[in-house]
C-alpha cells in the first residue's frame, strides 16, 4: 500500500532505501491521537534540499520519542510572509488536521509555520484548541497543548519582523545594483540576454528577429501589422509562440530593450502600507542628475526607445480598448473632436464620425452627435492652418506650440527635460531640508553643512544649466508662413496632422445639428479652444 505523501517524499529527493530507514516506506496507520501531519517549507528553490532533509530527520526523531506515526508530510516552495500567496500544502495540513486524521500538525520551527504575526497563529491555535489537537514546533520543543501559546505568540512576531528585515535587505541590496548600473534578476526582453555582472547585450540568436521588429516600429509600422509579418515569415516568440500586437508593445515598453536598468513602482494598500505587488509599466531608473541608469547594450538605442514609444503613444486613442489591445487612430479626428453631451471623443464608422457612448449605450446613454468625414477633416485642417499662421512670432502661444512640437518630433528631448525638471525639484527639496537641519534644527557639524551644501549647490547650478539648454526653442519660421504651414500640413501624415492638432487645440466639439439635411456651413458646428498661455505677472 502507497503513501499519500509519496511525491512530496520524492521532491525532497529520498531513495527507498531511506525512506524504508526513516519508516516512510509505508503509511503510518493508528489512532488521530497517535499520528501526526509534518509540514516542511522553503521559500525559493535554490534553497538546499539537504537542509530540508535534515528538517525531515529531525521530525522522525521526535515523532519516534513520542510514540507518533508521521501521517502524511506536506512540502512546498511558497514564502509564508505574503498576504496573496495562497500555501495551498499548507492549507491541505491544516485542513487534515481540523478534519480530524491527526490530532498534532508538526513544524521544525515557528517562522518555517507562518511568518504573518500572532494573528494567523493564533487563528490557527483557537481552532485546533476547539477540536482537541496541538501545534508543535520541534526544534523550539513548544506544545500548544501545555501552555505554549504566549511562546507561540512572541516567536510568531519575531517571525514577522524577521521577514521585514528580510525584505528590506533584500530590497536594500537590488537598489544598491540597480543605481551602478545592473540589471535585475528575471528573464529579459525578447532579443537581450544576461551577459554577466548585472549587464545585458544582444542575444545572437533573438537579434536579428527583434531588430527587424525594432526598424519596423520605428518606420512607424502598427504592432498588429508587425506581428502579422512576424508570423507570415515563420519567426516565433520566446516561448514558440505566433508574435501579437500585446507582445510587441510589452517588449517594446521594456526599458531592458534599449539597455537601460528599469524601475517599476510599489503599489499600498488603502492605509499606505507596501503590498507586493508592482506596477505592471517599468521607466527607467534615473540617478542623482535624472539620468537614466545604462546597464549594457539592448535591441534599440536610447533615442530610438523613446521615439518607439512615442509613435505607440501617438497611434493610441486614449480611452477606447478592445479585447485584443488598444486601438489606432483610423482618422485625423477621431478622439481629439468630442461630443458636445457626453464630452466623449468621436470615433469614425465608415465615412462619419459618430459618438462612441451613443454607439454603445444608445439613445438612452447619449443623444449622440455625427458629421462627414471628409467635410469636417478638411475644415479643421484649414481653422488650423489659418490661426497658427495669424500668431506673432513673440506669441507665447506659437512658442508653445512649438514646444509640443518639438517634443513629438523629439521625444528623448521631451523625456530628458521631464527627468531634470524632476531631478531639480529633487536636489532643491534635499537643500532646503539641509538648510533646515543647519540653521533651524542645530543638527549638524559646519564642516559637514558646507560640503554637502556645496555639492548641492554645484549640483542645482548644472541642472538649471541643462534644463536651460533643453528650454531652448529652434527655428519656428515655418510655424510662421501660412504658405509652408499650409504645405507642410498636407504633406504630414495622420498620425503628424494628429500631433499637430494636439499642439495647437485644447478642445474640440462638434455642437449637435438642427435636424436632418442641415445645411449650415460645418465651420459653424465647431466650437474650438485655442491654445492659450497667460502671460507671466508683473509683480514686486
Amino acid at each position: 500500500m502507497e503513501r499519500e505523501d509519496t511525491d512530496a517524499l520524492a521532491a525532497l529527493g529520498l531513495t527507498p532505501e531511506e525512506l524504508e530507514e526513516l519508516g516512510l516506506d509505508k503509511p503510518a496507520t493508528g489512532d488521530p491521537s497517535e499520528l501526526v501531519d509534518l509540514y516542511l517549507r522553503r521559500s525559493k528553490k535554490m534553497e538546499d534540499l539537504a537542509t530540508l532533509r535534515r528538517h525531515l530527520r529531525d521530525a522522525v526523531r521526535w515523532a519516534h520519542a513520542e510514540g507518533l506515526g508521521i501521517r502524511h508530510v506536506w512540502f512546498e516552495q511558497r514564502s509564508a510572509s505574503k498576504q496573496h500567496i495562497r500555501r495551498d500544502e499548507f492549507e491541505n495540513a491544516k485542513a487534515a488536521v481540523l478534519a480530524g486524521r491527526s490530532k498534532c500538525l508538526a513544524v521544525w520551527k515557528t517562522d518555517r509555520l507562518d511568518r504573518r504575526g500572532m494573528g494567523a497563529v493564533g487563528s490557527l491555535l483557537d481552532e485546533l484548541d476547539r477540536r482537541r489537537a496541538r501545534l508543535v514546533s520541534i526544534t523550539e520543543g513548544l506544545d500548544s497543548s501545555k501552555g505554549g501559546r504566549i511562546v507561540f505568540a512572541i516567536l510568531s512576531e519575531r517571525a514577522k519582523d524577521e521577514a521585514k528585515d528580510i525584505a528590506l535587505r533584500v530590497q536594500t541590496g537590488l537598489e544598491a545594483h540597480r543605481i551602478i548600473g545592473r540589471a535585475p534578476g528575471g528573464k529579459p526582453p525578447y532579443g537581450v540576454k544576461h551577459v554577466g555582472d548585472g549587464k545585458v547585450g544582444p542575444h545572437p540568436d533573438e537579434y536579428p528577429t527583434a531588430r527587424k521588429i525594432a526598424e519596423a516600429l520605428l518606420n512607424g509600422e502598427a504592432g498588429t501589422t508587425v506581428a502579422h509579418a512576424m508570423t507570415r515569415e515563420g519567426a516565433r516568440t520566446r516561448s514558440g509562440r505566433h508574435w501579437s500586437a500585446n507582445a510587441i508593445s510589452r517588449m517594446a515598453h521594456s526599458p531592458l530593450w534599449a539597455g537601460l536598468v528599469p524601475f517599476r513602482e510599489r503599489q499600498t494598500d488603502e492605509y499606505g502600507n507596501p503590498v507586493d505587488k508592482w506596477g505592471w509599466k517599468a521607466e527607467p531608473l534615473l540617478d542623482v542628475e535624472g539620468k537614466p541608469v545604462v546597464c549594457g547594450t539592448g535591441v534599440v538605442s536610447v533615442t530610438e526607445w523613446y521615439a518607439i514609444r512615442s509613435l505607440i503613444a501617438g497611434r493610441t486613442v486614449r480611452g477606447i480598448k478592445r479585447g485584443h489591445g488598444v486601438r489606432s487612430a483610423a482618422k485625423i479626428l477621431t478622439g481629439i473632436l468630442r461630443c458636445p453631451h457626453c464630452k466623449v471623443g468621436l470615433v469614425s464608422g465608415g465615412e462619419s464620425y459618430r459618438c462612441r457612448t451613443r454607439m454603445e449605450g444608445g439613445e438612452t446613454a447619449c443623444p449622440g452627435v455625427r458629421t462627414s468625414v471628409a467635410r469636417v477633416d478638411f475644415v479643421v485642417g484649414e481653422m488650423w492652418v489659418t490661426h497658427v499662421s495669424a500668431l506673432e512670432p513673440d506669441d507665447p502661444v506659437l512658442h508653445e506650440i512649438g514646444a509640443r512640437w518639438l517634443a513629438y518630433q523629439d521625444p528623448e528631448r521631451a523625456e530628458r527635460k521631464r527627468h531634470v525638471g524632476a531631478a531639480l525639484d529633487d536636489a532643491e527639496r534635499r537643500l532646503a531640508e539641509l538648510d533646515d537641519a543647519y540653521f533651524v534644527k542645530g543638527r549638524m557639524p559646519e564642516e559637514r553643512y558646507a560640503r554637502i551644501s556645496s555639492a548641492l549647490d554645484d549640483q542645482i547650478s548644472s541642472l538649471r544649466t541643462e534644463m536651460e539648454e533643453l528650454k531652448r526653442q529652434t527655428d519656428l519660421t515655418p510655424l510662421l508662413d501660412g504658405s509652408l504651414l499650409a504645405e507642410a500640413w498636407h504633406a504630414a501624415t495622420l498620425a503628424d496632422k494628429r500631433m499637430l492638432l494636439r499642439c495647437a487645440i485644447d478642445e474640440l466639439v462638434l455642437l449637435p445639428s438642427t435636424g436632418q439635411g442641415d445645411r449650415r456651413p460645418v465651420r459653424d458646428r465647431l466650437h474650438v479652444k485655442w491654445l492659450s498661455v497667460e502671460p507671466p505677472s508683473n509683480t514686486d
